[in-house]
C-alpha cells in the first residue's frame, strides 16, 4: 500500500486481509509506505526476497514503483496494480476506476440537479475544488467534470490544495468570499469536499437541500462522515470507488493468473462481470457484509494509457453513486471504515 493513513486506503489495505481469512491457501502480507517511494521499493524488495508468489502494488508513485515491476519481472513474480497506476509494462494487469468517467458522471448528475431545479437557462456558478493539481489523478477528476458542463455553467474560481479538510476550509473560505454567488461546489476527493462543508458552516451558508440558501455540493469519493453528511441532506452526492472491492477481486484474479497464466485472465474487450467471469464473494466480517453489492461491474476491459503510451490491460472498475437514499448502506467503504472504527 503506498499507504494507510486516510479511510479509504486503510479500508483498501485491510480488505485483502479480511477476504481471505477463510481462505487456507492465501496468505497476505500488507506493507504501508506511509506515502514514500522509496519506502516502498524496500518494502518490495524484502517482500521479493521472501520468495512471494506474486505482489499487489498499490503505488506511492507511478513513476517510481516502475522499478518494482521490473525487479519482480526479472524473478519471473507477478504484479498487478490496484487503485492507482505504475507506468511499466511490467505490470499483468490493472484494476481501477475510471478517474475522468468520474468527473463525467458527476457533471451528468449536476445538469440533472440544475433541470430538477428549473434552473438550465439560468447562469448558473460554481466553485471546483483540487487535491495535488499536479497528480494524473486530480487533473482527470477535474477536466472529466468541467469538460462535460452545460453552457451556461461558468466556473468562477478552483480552490487547490493538498486535498484534507484542514487544507481546504480556509481557501475555500476565501473563494466564497470572493464569490458570494456561487451555486454550488464540486470537490474531486473526499477532504476537498468535507474541506466545503467546513467553510460554508464558517460562513453561516451551510444549509439542507430543502432548505433556502442552500449551496449545491458534491464530488468524488464518500467517506465515514461525508456518507453521514449526504444522509442528512447537506452534500448532495458522491461518486464513490470501489475501494474495498480492489484488493479481493485483483487477489481473485492473480490466483487465475497463477493456476492459468495470462489466458485465465479477461482478455483486453471483453466485460468483466460479477458472478460470471470474476466473483467476489459474499463475506461476512465483523458484522457487516462489505462485499453485498458488486458495483465494480460490469467492468469493460481495456488498456490503460497514458503519456501518449500503453501500458497494460485495465480492469475498469465501476463506481457507486452515494444519495441520501442509500448513504448509510454497509457496501459503501465509508460505512465500512466507521463501523470497524467503532469496534476497536
Amino acid at each position: 500500500m503506498k499507504g494507510m493513513g486516510q479511510a479509504g486506503l486503510f479500508v483498501q489495505g485491510l480488505a485483502g486481509r479480511w477476504y481471505t481469512e477463510d481462505m487456507d491457501n492465501v496468505e497476505v502480507t500488507i506493507t504501508d509506505a506511509q506515502f514514500e517511494p522509496s519506502k516502498q521499493t524496500e518494502q518490495a524488495i524484502n517482500l521479493l526476497n521472501q520468495d512471494v508468489d506474486g505482489i499487489l502494488l498499490n503505488p506511492a508513485s507511478g513513476e517510481a514503483s516502475a522499478s518494482i515491476a521490473e525487479r519482480a519481472a526479472e524473478q519471473d513474480v507477478p504484479v498487478m496494480n490496484f487503485d492507482t497506476a505504475t507506468l511499466s509494462e511490467d505490470i499483468v494487469l490493472g484494476n481501477m476506476f475510471g478517474q475522468r468517467r468520474g468527473g463525467e458522471v458527476a457533471a451528468e448528475r449536476f445538469t440533472e440537479m440544475l433541470n430538477e431545479r428549473g434552473m438550465a437557462d439560468q447562469d448558473v456558478k460554481v466553485v471546483t475544488s483540487v487535491f495535488t493539481f499536479s497528480a494524473p489523478t486530480s487533473q482527470q477528476r477535474l477536466y472529466g467534470f468541467t469538460e462535460n458542463l452545460p453552457d451556461n455553467v461558468e466556473v468562477v474560481s478552483r480552490v487547490e490544495s493538498n486535498g484534507t479538510p484542514e487544507e481546504t476550509t480556509p481557501k475555500m473560505v476565501n473563494a466564497l468570499r470572493a464569490n458570494p454567488e456561487v451555486d454550488a461546489i464540486y470537490s474531486n476527493n473526499v477532504g476537498s469536499g468535507m474541506g466545503a462543508l467546513q467553510a460554508l458552516q464558517q460562513l453561516d451558508r451551510y444549509k439542507k437541500k430543502d432548505e433556502d440558501g442552500h449551496v449545491m455540493a458534491f464530488g468524488i469519493d464518500g467517506g465515514p462522515t461525508l456518507n453521514q453528511r449526504i444522509e442528512a441532506g447537506y452534500y448532495d452526492f458522491a461518486i464513490d470507488q470501489p475501494l474495498h472491492f480492489y484488493a479481493p477481486m485483483t487477489i481473485e484474479l492473480m490466483v487465475k493468473y497463477l493456476d492459468g497464466g495470462q489466458d485465465a485472465l479477461p482478455q483486453v474487450g471483453s466485460t468483466v462481470t460479477p458472478g460470471e467471469n470474476l466473483t467476489v464473494e459474499d463475506k461476512e466480517v465483523f458484522g457487516v457484509n462489505p462485499w453485498s453489492n458488486n458495483f465494480w461491474g460490469p467492468a469493460p476491459m481495456t488498456e490503460f494509457e497514458s503519456n501518449d503510451q500503453t501500458w497494460f490491460p485495465w480492469l475498469k472498475a465501476s463506481h457507486a453513486m452515494i444519495t441520501e437514499d442509500n448513504a448509510l448502506e454497509p457496501y459503501l467503504y465509508g460505512n465500512i471504515a466507521r463501523r470497524y472504527q467503532e469496534q476497536q
